[in-house]
């Protein structure tokens, strides 16, 4: 019997995946971290469907802890970030 949550996170994590792809070739800086705040939040919710999977909260609150500082990171650069680079 397949795992109907861990099935949707492996969906989530290649959706991320894909995402990730477009961050190498983004044109200006804001696609780049448009792509990468994106790719952030489905891991977020792949996280989400591998803790309820397992049963294990530890899953979750890592990746919790994970996220909160790339979208600080992603924050800290847009606000000090150097013109733009293509």
């Amino acid at each position: 019997m397949i795992d109907t949550w861990f099935f949707a996170a492996v969906c989530l994590g290649f959706l991320s995946l894909c995402t990730v792809l477009r961050v190498i070739p983004g044109p200006t800086r804001d696609d780049r971290l448009i792509a990468v705040t994106t790719a952030l939040t489905i891991i977020a919710g792949a996280a989400l469907a591998l803790s309820i999977s397992w049963g294990n909260l530890l899953v979750m609150d890592t990746f919790i802890a994970f996220v909160a500082l790339c979208y600080a990171g992603t924050i800290a650069i847009v606000l000090y970030g150097q013109g733009e680079s293509v």
